[in-house]
C-alpha cells in the first residue's frame, strides 16, 4: 500500500515538473482537491522521501535476518543469528582469541562469513587466522551443509595496554 501511494505521489510530482518544463501552469493537485500551495507540496514530498527511506531500511534489515540455502530439491531457511552465534562461540573457544565479531550473509548465492577477531598480544595473527578460517569452514559444512563457503578472518593482535579494554 505504501508503494502504491508513493508511486502515485511521484506521478503527481512528475506531471507537475513536466508541465513546468514546458512553461505550462498545469498542476494535478488542483484537480484532486488538494491545495496548490508550494509549502504543502514540499511537505508532501518530504514525507514521501522519509517513507521511502523507512521502507528501504526495513527491506534491507529483513534481508539479513535469514539465509536461504538453495539445494537441488528445494532449500532451507537458516537464521543468520544462530549461525553467527555458532561461529562466534567457536572462535572464542580458541585459546588466543579475546574478542570475536561475526557477520554471515549470502553473497552471489554462497554463504560468506566475516570474522573480526582480537588476539592476545605477541601472537602470530596469520597462523591464528588460518586456524579460525579452517575451523569456520568445517563448522559451516557440518552444521548447514554448505561446502562452498567464503570465510574471511581479519585478525587484530592487541598490544598489552589494549588487552584490558577488550576482555569480555
Amino acid at each position: 500500500m505504501l508503494l502504491l501511494g508513493g508511486g502515485l505521489t511521484l506521478l503527481l510530482f512528475a506531471m507537475r515538473l513536466v508541465a513546468a518544463a514546458f512553461g505550462c501552469t498545469f498542476t494535478p493537485f488542483a484537480y484532486l482537491g488538494l491545495p496548490d500551495d508550494h509549502g504543502w507540496q514540499a511537505l508532501l514530498f518530504a514525507g514521501l522521501a522519509a517513507a521511502c527511506v523507512v521502507l528501504l531500511a526495513l527491506v534491507l534489515d529483513d534481508a539479513r535476518d535469514e539465509l536461504w540455502l538453495a539445494r537441488e530439491d528445494g532449500g532451507v531457511l537458516v537464521p543468520a543469528d544462530a549461525v553467527e552465534l555458532l561461529l562466534r562461540d567457536a572462535a572464542l573457544a580458541h585459546a588466543e582469541v579475546v574478542r570475536a565479531d561475526v557477520e554471515v550473509r549470502l553473497r552471489r548465492g554462497r554463504v560468506a562469513a566475516k570474522l573480526d577477531v582480537a588476539l592476545r598480544p605477541l601472537v602470530d595473527g596469520v597462523a591464528v587466522a588460518d586456524d579460525l578460517s579452517a575451523g569456520a569452514r568445517d563448522l559451516l559444512a557440518r552444521v548447514i551443509g554448505a561446502g562452498d563457503v567464503t570465510v574471511r578472518v581479519r585478525p587484530r593482535v592487541l598490544k598489552v595496554g589494549q588487552l584490558a579494554r577488550n576482555l569480555p
